[in-house]
Protein backbone atom coordinates (compact mmCIF):
# COMPACT_ATOMS: atom_id res chain seq x y z
CA UNK A 1 0.00 0.00 0.00
CA UNK A 2 1.42 3.29 -0.81
CA UNK A 3 2.15 6.50 1.81
CA UNK A 4 -0.90 8.13 0.63
CA UNK A 5 -3.34 5.19 0.66
CA UNK A 6 -1.87 4.55 3.83
CA UNK A 7 -2.82 8.76 4.73
CA UNK A 8 -6.35 7.95 3.36
CA UNK A 9 -6.96 4.77 5.36
CA UNK A 10 -6.03 6.26 7.99
CA UNK A 11 -8.50 9.31 7.84
CA UNK A 12 -10.48 7.02 7.22
CA UNK A 13 -10.74 5.45 10.22
CA UNK A 14 -11.04 8.13 12.31
CA UNK A 15 -15.02 8.19 11.87
CA UNK A 16 -17.76 5.39 11.99
CA UNK A 17 -18.77 6.62 8.24
CA UNK A 18 -15.06 5.66 7.12
CA UNK A 19 -14.74 2.59 9.27
CA UNK A 20 -17.80 1.48 7.37
CA UNK A 21 -16.53 2.13 3.87
CA UNK A 22 -13.54 -0.06 4.44
CA UNK A 23 -15.32 -2.53 5.65
CA UNK A 24 -17.70 -2.61 2.56
CA UNK A 25 -14.36 -2.22 0.70
CA UNK A 26 -12.77 -5.04 2.05
CA UNK A 27 -15.78 -7.37 1.43
CA UNK A 28 -16.08 -6.46 -1.95
CA UNK A 29 -12.59 -6.81 -2.08
CA UNK A 30 -12.27 -10.24 -0.39
CA UNK A 31 -15.13 -11.47 -2.99
CA UNK A 32 -12.98 -10.41 -5.63
CA UNK A 33 -10.72 -12.59 -4.62
CA UNK A 34 -12.71 -15.48 -3.80
CA UNK A 35 -14.02 -15.32 -7.22
CA UNK A 36 -11.24 -15.45 -8.83
CA UNK A 37 -9.33 -18.32 -7.34
CA UNK A 38 -12.75 -20.15 -7.93
CA UNK A 39 -12.67 -19.48 -11.34
CA UNK A 40 -9.19 -20.95 -11.73
CA UNK A 41 -10.13 -23.92 -9.62
CA UNK A 42 -13.01 -24.74 -12.26
CA UNK A 43 -10.68 -24.25 -15.08
CA UNK A 44 -13.15 -21.57 -16.39
CA UNK A 45 -9.85 -19.46 -15.88
CA UNK A 46 -6.84 -21.78 -17.54
CA UNK A 47 -3.60 -21.70 -15.99
CA UNK A 48 -0.31 -22.83 -17.70
CA UNK A 49 2.19 -25.30 -16.62
CA UNK A 50 6.07 -25.05 -17.15
CA UNK A 51 8.19 -28.30 -18.58
CA UNK A 52 10.29 -27.44 -14.96
CA UNK A 53 9.51 -27.23 -11.07
CA UNK A 54 8.14 -24.17 -10.00
CA UNK A 55 8.27 -22.64 -5.95
CA UNK A 56 6.47 -19.64 -5.43
CA UNK A 57 7.63 -17.58 -2.15
CA UNK A 58 5.05 -14.70 -1.38
CA UNK A 59 2.68 -12.93 0.88
CA UNK A 60 -0.80 -13.16 2.39
CA UNK A 61 -0.36 -9.23 3.33
CA UNK A 62 1.36 -6.59 1.96
CA UNK A 63 4.96 -4.90 3.52
CA UNK A 64 7.91 -6.30 4.27
CA UNK A 65 8.33 -10.56 5.49
CA UNK A 66 11.99 -10.83 4.21
CA UNK A 67 11.09 -12.38 1.05
CA UNK A 68 13.65 -11.45 -0.75
CA UNK A 69 15.82 -12.68 1.20
CA UNK A 70 14.35 -15.82 1.57
CA UNK A 71 14.69 -16.63 -2.24
CA UNK A 72 18.59 -15.11 -2.61
CA UNK A 73 19.29 -17.41 -0.16
CA UNK A 74 17.78 -20.74 -1.12
CA UNK A 75 18.71 -19.70 -4.93
CA UNK A 76 22.44 -19.71 -3.79
CA UNK A 77 22.02 -23.24 -2.12
CA UNK A 78 20.65 -24.68 -5.05
CA UNK A 79 23.21 -23.35 -7.64
CA UNK A 80 25.95 -24.41 -5.01
CA UNK A 81 24.42 -28.23 -4.92
CA UNK A 82 24.72 -27.96 -9.23
CA UNK A 83 20.92 -26.60 -10.19
CA UNK A 84 20.46 -24.31 -12.45
CA UNK A 85 17.77 -22.03 -11.13
CA UNK A 86 16.51 -18.80 -12.29
CA UNK A 87 14.28 -15.93 -10.61
CA UNK A 88 10.85 -14.76 -11.85
CA UNK A 89 10.11 -10.91 -10.53
CA UNK A 90 7.08 -8.98 -11.87
CA UNK A 91 9.43 -5.62 -12.33
CA UNK A 92 7.01 -3.37 -9.96
CA UNK A 93 7.50 0.06 -11.29
CA UNK A 94 9.73 -0.93 -14.17
CA UNK A 95 8.94 1.46 -17.14
CA UNK A 96 8.69 -0.95 -19.38
CA UNK A 97 5.67 -2.25 -20.46
CA UNK A 98 4.71 -4.83 -17.56
CA UNK A 99 4.33 -8.15 -20.43
CA UNK A 100 7.53 -7.58 -21.69
CA UNK A 101 10.18 -9.66 -21.18
CA UNK A 102 13.54 -8.18 -19.10
CA UNK A 103 16.12 -11.07 -19.00
CA UNK A 104 19.07 -10.32 -15.89
CA UNK A 105 21.72 -12.77 -17.00
CA UNK A 106 25.66 -12.61 -17.56
CA UNK A 107 26.72 -10.66 -20.91
CA UNK A 108 23.73 -8.63 -21.28
CA UNK A 109 23.18 -5.34 -20.62
CA UNK A 110 21.36 -3.92 -17.45
CA UNK A 111 19.17 -1.25 -17.51
CA UNK A 112 17.52 0.07 -14.41
CA UNK A 113 14.06 1.50 -15.88
CA UNK A 114 13.63 -2.20 -17.92
CA UNK A 115 14.10 -4.00 -14.92
CA UNK A 116 12.99 -2.15 -11.85
CA UNK A 117 15.22 -1.67 -8.37
CA UNK A 118 14.10 -4.57 -7.18
CA UNK A 119 15.20 -7.38 -9.64
CA UNK A 120 18.98 -5.57 -10.61
CA UNK A 121 19.28 -5.55 -6.61
CA UNK A 122 18.19 -9.39 -6.71
CA UNK A 123 20.69 -9.82 -9.82
CA UNK A 124 23.45 -8.32 -7.98
CA UNK A 125 23.15 -10.44 -5.45
CA UNK A 126 22.83 -13.65 -7.76
CA UNK A 127 25.22 -13.51 -10.39
CA UNK A 128 28.60 -14.60 -8.66
CA UNK A 129 26.43 -17.57 -8.99
CA UNK A 130 25.21 -17.55 -12.52
CA UNK A 131 21.71 -17.28 -11.51
CA UNK A 132 19.42 -15.08 -14.22
CA UNK A 133 16.47 -13.25 -13.15
CA UNK A 134 13.45 -12.89 -15.63
CA UNK A 135 11.31 -10.01 -15.11
CA UNK A 136 7.72 -9.83 -16.32
CA UNK A 137 4.28 -9.54 -15.48
CA UNK A 138 3.73 -12.78 -17.40
CA UNK A 139 5.10 -15.37 -15.50
CA UNK A 140 4.57 -17.78 -18.27
CA UNK A 141 6.49 -15.95 -20.48
CA UNK A 142 9.07 -15.20 -18.35
CA UNK A 143 9.17 -18.30 -16.95
CA UNK A 144 9.74 -20.09 -20.70
CA UNK A 145 12.60 -17.25 -21.18
CA UNK A 146 14.09 -19.49 -17.85
CA UNK A 147 14.04 -22.78 -19.35
CA UNK A 148 15.53 -21.34 -22.76
CA UNK A 149 18.00 -20.31 -20.81
CA UNK A 150 18.52 -23.92 -19.15
CA UNK A 151 16.93 -23.61 -15.72
CA UNK A 152 15.98 -26.82 -14.20
CA UNK A 153 13.94 -25.06 -11.77
CA UNK A 154 11.86 -21.91 -11.52
CA UNK A 155 11.54 -19.72 -7.77
CA UNK A 156 8.84 -17.33 -8.29
CA UNK A 157 9.55 -13.98 -6.00
CA UNK A 158 6.24 -12.83 -5.24
CA UNK A 159 3.14 -14.36 -6.76
CA UNK A 160 0.83 -16.62 -4.27
CA UNK A 161 -2.41 -14.82 -5.29
CA UNK A 162 -0.91 -15.20 -9.12
CA UNK A 163 -3.10 -18.47 -10.18
CA UNK A 164 -2.52 -18.08 -14.10
CA UNK A 165 1.20 -20.05 -13.65
CA UNK A 166 0.89 -23.44 -11.84
CA UNK A 167 3.44 -23.80 -9.02
CA UNK A 168 4.39 -27.23 -7.61
CA UNK A 169 4.88 -25.39 -4.20
CA UNK A 170 4.16 -22.53 -2.37
CA UNK A 171 6.42 -20.96 0.37
CA UNK A 172 4.57 -18.26 2.05
CA UNK A 173 6.10 -15.70 4.38
CA UNK A 174 4.89 -14.31 7.18
CA UNK A 175 5.94 -11.34 9.50
CA UNK A 176 6.20 -12.55 13.10
CA UNK A 177 5.71 -8.60 14.18
CA UNK A 178 2.68 -8.28 12.18
CA UNK A 179 0.51 -11.06 12.95
CA UNK A 180 -2.18 -12.26 10.04
CA UNK A 181 -5.19 -13.07 12.47
CA UNK A 182 -5.23 -9.67 14.11
CA UNK A 183 -5.32 -7.89 10.82
CA UNK A 184 -8.30 -7.61 7.46
CA UNK A 185 -8.15 -7.58 4.24
CA UNK A 186 -7.54 -4.68 2.10
CA UNK A 187 -8.20 -1.95 2.34
CA UNK A 188 -9.61 -1.79 6.10
CA UNK A 189 -6.20 -3.68 6.77
CA UNK A 190 -2.85 -5.32 4.85
CA UNK A 191 -4.41 -8.67 3.94
CA UNK A 192 -4.21 -9.60 0.30
CA UNK A 193 -6.29 -11.69 0.98
CA UNK A 194 -8.17 -13.67 3.66
CA UNK A 195 -6.03 -15.93 6.29
CA UNK A 196 -7.55 -19.30 4.83
CA UNK A 197 -5.49 -19.47 1.77
CA UNK A 198 -2.53 -20.09 4.15
CA UNK A 199 -4.31 -23.55 2.81
CA UNK A 200 -2.57 -23.40 -0.35
CA UNK A 201 1.27 -23.52 1.50
CA UNK A 202 3.56 -26.70 1.60
CA UNK A 203 5.02 -24.36 3.63
CA UNK A 204 5.26 -21.33 5.78
CA UNK A 205 8.20 -19.09 7.02
CA UNK A 206 7.73 -17.20 9.86
CA UNK A 207 10.28 -14.52 9.69
CA UNK A 208 11.60 -11.47 12.12
CA UNK A 209 11.64 -14.09 15.17
CA UNK A 210 14.17 -12.05 16.95
CA UNK A 211 11.74 -9.22 16.98
CA UNK A 212 8.94 -10.99 19.43
CA UNK A 213 8.77 -12.70 22.26
CA UNK A 214 8.92 -16.87 22.01
CA UNK A 215 5.17 -16.58 23.05
CA UNK A 216 4.20 -14.67 20.12
CA UNK A 217 5.86 -16.83 18.23
CA UNK A 218 3.96 -20.02 18.98
CA UNK A 219 1.24 -18.29 19.48
CA UNK A 220 1.91 -17.45 15.00
CA UNK A 221 2.56 -20.85 15.21
CA UNK A 222 -0.03 -22.57 16.74
CA UNK A 223 -2.54 -20.31 14.23
CA UNK A 224 -0.46 -21.41 10.82
CA UNK A 225 -0.85 -25.02 11.91
CA UNK A 226 -4.70 -24.25 12.43
CA UNK A 227 -5.24 -22.87 8.92
CA UNK A 228 -2.75 -25.19 6.98
CA UNK A 229 -2.20 -28.43 9.45
CA UNK A 230 -0.34 -30.29 6.34
CA UNK A 231 2.45 -27.41 5.92
CA UNK A 232 6.16 -27.19 6.89
CA UNK A 233 6.54 -24.04 9.70
CA UNK A 234 9.93 -22.49 9.66
CA UNK A 235 11.10 -19.94 12.27
CA UNK A 236 13.78 -17.70 10.78
CA UNK A 237 15.58 -14.46 12.16
CA UNK A 238 17.15 -11.68 9.83
CA UNK A 239 21.11 -11.19 11.41
CA UNK A 240 22.77 -8.00 10.40
CA UNK A 241 25.87 -9.06 8.28
CA UNK A 242 28.01 -6.29 7.83
CA UNK A 243 28.00 -2.80 6.11
CA UNK A 244 29.12 -2.36 2.92
CA UNK A 245 30.61 0.94 1.71
CA UNK A 246 29.25 1.72 -1.92
CA UNK A 247 31.89 3.79 -3.16
CA UNK A 248 34.45 1.52 -2.72
CA UNK A 249 32.74 -1.47 -2.35
CA UNK A 250 34.29 -2.52 0.91
CA UNK A 251 32.87 -4.21 3.56
CA UNK A 252 32.72 -2.30 7.16
CA UNK A 253 32.60 -3.96 10.38
CA UNK A 254 29.41 -3.64 11.95
CA UNK A 255 31.12 -2.77 15.37
CA UNK A 256 32.31 0.31 13.65
CA UNK A 257 29.71 2.60 14.37
CA UNK A 258 28.58 0.91 17.75
CA UNK A 259 28.11 3.73 20.11
CA UNK A 260 28.41 6.26 17.48
CA UNK A 261 25.42 8.42 15.88
CA UNK A 262 24.23 8.01 12.34
CA UNK A 263 21.31 8.42 10.54
CA UNK A 264 18.92 6.17 8.91
CA UNK A 265 16.87 6.67 5.04
CA UNK A 266 14.95 3.89 3.81
CA UNK A 267 12.06 3.22 1.51
CA UNK A 268 10.95 -0.27 2.16
CA UNK A 269 7.76 -2.11 3.54
CA UNK A 270 8.63 -2.89 6.80
CA UNK A 271 11.14 0.14 7.83
CA UNK A 272 10.78 -0.28 11.67
CA UNK A 273 12.55 -3.63 10.81
CA UNK A 274 15.34 -2.06 9.20
CA UNK A 275 15.74 0.47 12.44
CA UNK A 276 15.42 -1.58 14.81
CA UNK A 277 18.14 -3.67 13.75
CA UNK A 278 20.38 -0.69 13.88
CA UNK A 279 19.31 -0.10 17.22
CA UNK A 280 20.05 -3.15 18.37
CA UNK A 281 23.45 -2.55 17.31
CA UNK A 282 23.24 0.37 19.50
CA UNK A 283 23.40 3.61 16.89
CA UNK A 284 22.35 6.06 18.23
CA UNK A 285 20.13 7.30 15.27
CA UNK A 286 19.96 10.88 15.33
CA UNK A 287 17.41 11.29 12.24
CA UNK A 288 15.33 8.72 10.34
CA UNK A 289 14.01 9.49 7.02
CA UNK A 290 10.95 7.21 5.78
CA UNK A 291 10.00 7.00 2.04
CA UNK A 292 7.44 4.74 0.45
CA UNK A 293 8.06 1.37 -0.29
CA UNK A 294 9.53 1.33 -3.94
CA UNK A 295 10.24 5.01 -3.75
CA UNK A 296 12.79 6.47 -5.92
CA UNK A 297 14.96 9.20 -4.39
CA UNK A 298 15.33 12.95 -6.21
CA UNK A 299 18.78 14.37 -6.29
CA UNK A 300 17.05 16.86 -4.21
CA UNK A 301 15.76 14.42 -1.63
CA UNK A 302 19.25 13.28 -1.31
CA UNK A 303 20.81 16.82 -1.15
CA UNK A 304 18.45 17.27 1.85
CA UNK A 305 19.42 14.67 3.65
CA UNK A 306 23.43 15.49 2.78
CA UNK A 307 22.13 18.81 4.71
CA UNK A 308 20.41 17.61 7.77
CA UNK A 309 22.61 14.71 8.64
CA UNK A 310 25.32 17.32 9.48
CA UNK A 311 28.27 14.83 8.75
CA UNK A 312 27.25 12.02 9.97
CA UNK A 313 27.02 8.44 8.69
CA UNK A 314 23.79 7.35 6.65
CA UNK A 315 22.92 3.99 7.00
CA UNK A 316 20.35 2.82 4.25
CA UNK A 317 19.63 -0.57 2.80
CA UNK A 318 20.51 -2.72 -0.62
CA UNK A 319 17.26 -2.22 -2.15
CA UNK A 320 17.06 1.70 -1.31
CA UNK A 321 20.43 2.32 -2.75
CA UNK A 322 19.53 0.71 -6.12
CA UNK A 323 17.20 3.70 -6.46
CA UNK A 324 19.62 5.92 -5.72
CA UNK A 325 19.75 8.80 -8.31
CA UNK A 326 23.21 8.87 -10.69
CA UNK A 327 25.63 11.24 -9.50
CA UNK A 328 24.58 9.87 -6.19
CA UNK A 329 28.22 10.61 -4.77
CA UNK A 330 28.27 14.35 -5.68
CA UNK A 331 25.09 14.97 -3.72
CA UNK A 332 26.25 12.90 -0.82
CA UNK A 333 29.56 12.83 -0.38
CA UNK A 334 31.54 10.03 1.86
CA UNK A 335 29.77 7.90 4.80
CA UNK A 336 27.30 5.93 3.17
CA UNK A 337 26.80 2.71 4.02
CA UNK A 338 24.82 -0.53 2.89
CA UNK A 339 23.53 -2.69 5.94
CA UNK A 340 23.86 -6.38 4.56
CA UNK A 341 21.31 -8.82 6.32
CA UNK A 342 20.79 -12.42 6.09
CA UNK A 343 18.00 -14.79 6.69
CA UNK A 344 18.67 -17.35 9.71
CA UNK A 345 16.51 -20.11 10.16
CA UNK A 346 16.16 -21.78 13.31
CA UNK A 347 16.85 -25.06 14.46
CA UNK A 348 16.68 -27.90 11.45
CA UNK A 349 14.15 -24.81 9.53
CA UNK A 350 16.70 -24.43 6.94
CA UNK A 351 16.80 -28.02 6.05
CA UNK A 352 13.37 -28.82 6.23
CA UNK A 353 12.73 -25.49 3.72
CA UNK A 354 15.58 -27.11 1.47
CA UNK A 355 13.23 -30.52 1.53
CA UNK A 356 10.28 -28.80 -0.09
CA UNK A 357 11.87 -26.94 -2.78
CA UNK A 358 13.77 -30.25 -4.03
CA UNK A 359 10.54 -32.16 -3.95
CA UNK A 360 8.67 -29.80 -5.90
CA UNK A 361 7.63 -31.44 -8.96
CA UNK A 362 8.25 -35.21 -8.03
CA UNK A 363 5.22 -36.11 -8.56
CA UNK A 364 4.36 -34.79 -11.79
CA UNK A 365 2.18 -36.81 -13.86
Amino acid sequence: MSFSAEKTRDSLRQGAAGRLLLSLLSHTYSGVIRARKALYARRVLKSRRLPVPVVCFGNISSGGTGKTSTVVTVALELARSGRKPAVLLRGYRRKAPPDSVTVLTKGRPLVLDEAGDEALMLYRMLEPAGVPVIVSADRYASGTAAVELGADLILMDDGFQHFALERDADIVLVNATAPFYRDRVLPAGDLREAPAGLERAAAVVITHCEQVTQDAVDELRAEIARLAPGAEIVESMHAPETFIDPATAVNVDLNALRGRPAVALSGIGDPASFENVLKKMQLDLKQIWRYPDHHAFTEEELAAAERARDGLPLITTYKDFSRFPPGWQGLLGGGVLILSVKIVFLLDGWKRLMRVVDNAGKDRD
